[in-house]
């Protein structure tokens, strides 16, 4: 399988067993579940997939180093994420909004995700909490594989970064002690600079607590009149779509319009149900054979 990484550039794996995971059909679902939500119906650019997003965890995981089960963790940290990714977090809030890691277990159990897992020599309880892999995952505002990917791709396909950035950054990330550091304070600096960008203008912006709220209400509205049924958020973006349209309903499809044709005016005076989750960066700087968070080098 070879393809043209957005962040790393040409990418590659052999690995026929690794191949099996990835061409499972609950594994190939993600192709179909934008990254950005509801937020990539006002904004076309933002078309990061879950799949895509994976594949560059794993990505990542490889070039620092990881085991390979932890590579494997990479591929499936987001298997579970339902229709238009963290809609459902504000349908059902949460403070960390992170629905899709309590319904893991169901997608890790499904029959081909097991025979694909079998074939690697793993079992999916190996794979139900992330937090065993600290490569892979780690609270913020530390680094780690899954947080750094989404930054990379997303501030790529926002503008907020480019290509040289991202080319710039990447060989001066490490690995001291299972933690992932940058080898510069520079680079530490500039990727925590950028990714606040992404919070403050992408992430936890007025505009994305505007419209994931008012997508959420639309999922309520088809919740109480039949239109779906938490079943369909188990399929992908387009099916919940077509379920919304096709329902006729004057309410959702003139909800569904606002989100499609944003007018930043309507953000203006409003007041958020759920506010989004804010995210930080206070990344580890390599210090010999060691390592302090940034905030602590510069103070």
């Amino acid at each position: 399988m070879r393809w043209r990484d957005r962040v790393y550039g040409d990418a590659r794996i052999d690995d026929p067993d690794l191949l099996g995971l990835i061409d499972c059909p609950t594994f190939r679902r993600l192709r179909g579940i934008r990254q950005a939500g509801p937020s990539a119906l006002a904004f076309p650019f933002k078309a990061v997939t879950r799949f895509e997003h994976s594949l560059g965890v794993f990505l990542l995981l490889r070039r620092l180093g990881a085991d390979r089960r932890e590579q494997v963790a990479g591929l499936l940290h987001d298997l579970s994420h339902t229709a238009f990714s963290h809609a459902v977090d504000f349908l059902y809030a949460s403070d960390e909004q992170n629905h899709h890691e309590s319904i893991k277990a169901v997608f890790l159990e499904r029959p081909d995700i097991v025979a694909a897992l079998a074939r690697l020599g793993f079992e999916p309880g190996e794979f139900a909490d992330d937090s065993v892999y600290p490569l892979l995952e780690r609270p913020l505002p530390w680094l780690c594989a899954d947080r750094l990917d989404y930054f990379f791709r997303d501030s790529l396909a926002c503008g907020v970064s480019t290509p040289a950035i991202v080319s710039r950054l990447l060989p001066r990330l490490g690995v001291v002690d299972r933690t992932i550091v940058f080898t510069q304070a520079d680079a530490a600096r500039e990727a925590t600079e950028l990714f606040a960008v992404m919070n403050r203008e992408w992430w936890a912006s007025p505009t994305e607590a505007y419209i994931y709220n008012e997508f959420a209400t639309v999922l309520r509205t088809a919740f109480d009149r039949g239109v779906l049924v938490e079943e369909d958020l188990m399929a992908d973006d387009a099916h919940v779509l077509a379920r919304l349209r096709d329902s006729g309903d004057a309410m959702i499809l003139d909800a569904l319009s606002r989100i499609e044709h944003f007018d930043p005016d309507r953000v203006n005076g409003y007041v958020p149900r759920v506010v989004p989750k804010v995210r930080w960066l206070d990344p580890p700087v390599k210090v010999g054979d060691s390592f302090v968070p940034l905030s602590k080098l510069e103070a």
